[in-house]
């Protein structure tokens, strides 16, 4: 059987550029080696209760709406606003506020740092106003190597190319460490948490634009739903969606993308494939190491991705937990602000860890059984911890159960200081970890956000757009397709499946 496109991978990325594709035309085929889309944007049940397996809302619904109607999908949805809220011992704020309500409250709790606060936002409103857009004139956001000459006639485009490159450059870290004294207002500043600074001026930039000026959403039809209206178009213009068969190789001739191998020995060609399987399994793992360059080939293998988590699933009876601390869907909260030494860090010590805990049936009521609530608490925790426990696929040793029940007991116990009574209202519990993600969610090594965003790494691919690869005819659609989350999740996975998309149909 041969196809003018087979897409390996039913995530939202694979899916978007597969629904393009399909509306104009090309035959398209979609492989998942899972028996549901969405990848890791869908849901699991469990008693009654629904839950999220990763994204819990996403930035830029305007663009969102756009690339949507591009694909076909002609379903209205709408948008619900989510807040985010930090607490620790210092801080208790809501900062999906607009900044100069974010500095006039910091002032109020570090008066000794006015000053800085006054000449940082400055800074960080120029950072902000340079950026908002960058999707739209930078060159390094868009496909080709080169802005147009429209871009380059702008007033100062130089300038503002220099600009980005200098931020991208600069670790956020030396910026507020020249304004501030204090570590917890330099961590509140560059993590938005508790965290000490790694990202960039140019992802700090990103971070707080989405915070504070684009806004957090979640959409009417929950973000399971948008998988399910890009997977209608697909079929309704044709395309072929695959559940339950993974690609097991890509064939590649002569330097260019033929098709797919598929778990079941089937050899289906393409003109084109587009891979929405992450960067380090296309091609560590789905190809060929002699048909890929080997500079590419380190180049791919020595950048790390973000790491992985602890998730903990809880679906409680709200007449035995007291939730009133809970002032956005989105809470970070850390109970102990004590500086540990970096060699020996506790991770097990959830006290002095900072932790989400996102009350989810505020997004998605419907979800829940009548009168109940659900919450999702996530934590991060390397792949390393957990690697010495998988002994295949899905395969675990006899131990695991119990250390993944010890780590959530761990976590519930530290989260009821701020929800009181949180262990007796529970009512269904589900656990994940960095194996989870990594063998259900398909991620390498449990990787939950893309690429790095560590400052060190920023210059390693001299690009940000990574969905033309050095095999003529494959493309990469998704997050990884990208070096940063400049749109985030979901809008980053959405806009390269889009971009990909249209350098098939060029």
């Amino acid at each position: 059987m041969t196809y003018d496109v087979i897409v390996i991978g039913a995530g939202i990325g694979g899916l978007g550029c597969a629904a393009k594709l399909a509306r104009h035309g090309k035959k398209v085929l979609v492989l998942e080696k899972d028996r549901h889309i969405g990848g890791t944007s869908s849901i699991f049940k469990r008693r009654g209760y629904s839950f999220p397996m990763g994204p819990l809302s996403f930035s830029f619904p305007g663009l969102i709406r756009d690339i949507l109607s591009e694909t076909g999908v002609e379903t209205a949805i709408d948008f619900k606003r989510n807040h985010f809220q930090l607490v620790t011992p210092s801080l208790n704020i809501i900062f999906s506020r607009p900044l100069k309500d974010i500095k006039e409250e910091l002032k109020k709790t570090f008066v000794h740092e006015q000053r800085g606060l006054d000449a940082f936002f400055v800074e960080l409103e120029e950072m902000i106003s340079l950026t908002a857009d960058i999707h739209l004139w930078h060159p390094d956001y868009r496909l080709g190597s080169a802005s147009t000459e429209n871009e380059r006639s702008g007033a100062g485009a130089d300038q503002k190319i220099a600009r980005i490159r200098e931020m991208s450059q600069t670790p956020c870290g030396e910026m507020l460490k020249s304004y501030f004294s204090d570590r917890r207002l330099v961590n509140f500043l560059g993590s938005q948490g508790s965290s000490p600074p790694e990202m960039s001026l140019l992802n700090l930039a990103f971070m707080w634009n989405v915070m504070c000026r684009e806004g957090v959403w979640f959409p009417s039809c929950g973000i399971h739903g948008l998988s399910d209206l890009l997977a209608g178009v697909v079929l309704s213009n044709g395309g072929e969606i695959k559940l339950g068969t993974p690609a097991e190789k890509i064939i590649i001739r002569k330097g260019k993308a033929a098709g797919v191998r598929s778990s079941d020995g089937a050899a289906l060609f393409s003109e084109w494939v587009v891979s929405n399987a992450d960067c380090k399994r296309t091609f560590l793992e789905l190809s060929d190491p002699k048909d890929i360059p080997p500079d590419f080939l380190d180049l791919i293998s020595r950048v790390p991705y973000t790491g992985s988590e602890l998730c903990v699933y809880l679906g409680v009876d709200p007449a035995r937990v007291d939730l009133s601390r809970i002032n956005a869907q989105h809470l970070f909260y850390r109970h102990r602000e004590e500086e540990e030494k970096l060699h020996t860090p506790n991770l097990e010590n959830f006290d002095n860890r900072e932790f989400e805990v996102c009350l989810w049936s505020a997004n998605e009521p419907g979800l829940v059984p009548q009168g109940k609530e659900s919450l999702v608490l996530r934590v991060g925790l390397p792949y390393d911890r957990f690697s010495p426990f998988r002994t295949g696929e899905k395969r675990r040793k006899e131990d695991y159960q119990g250390y993944k029940m010890h780590l959530a007991q761990n976590l519930i116990r530290t989260a009821e200081h701020i929800l009181p009574g949180l262990s007796s209202s529970i009512e269904v519990m589900e656990t994940a970890t960095p194996l989870t993600y990594e063998d259900w969610g398909h991620r390498h090594s449990g990787s939950i956000a893309g690429w790095t965003w560590n400052a060190e790494y920023e210059r390693a691919f001299g690009r940000k757009l990574l969905i033309e690869t050095p095999i003529e005819h494959l493309l990469m659609a998704g997050i990884y397709a990208a070096s940063e989350l400049f749109l985030g999740g979901i809008p980053t996975a959405l806009q390269t499946a889009n971009l990909a998309a249209g350098l098939v149909l060029s």
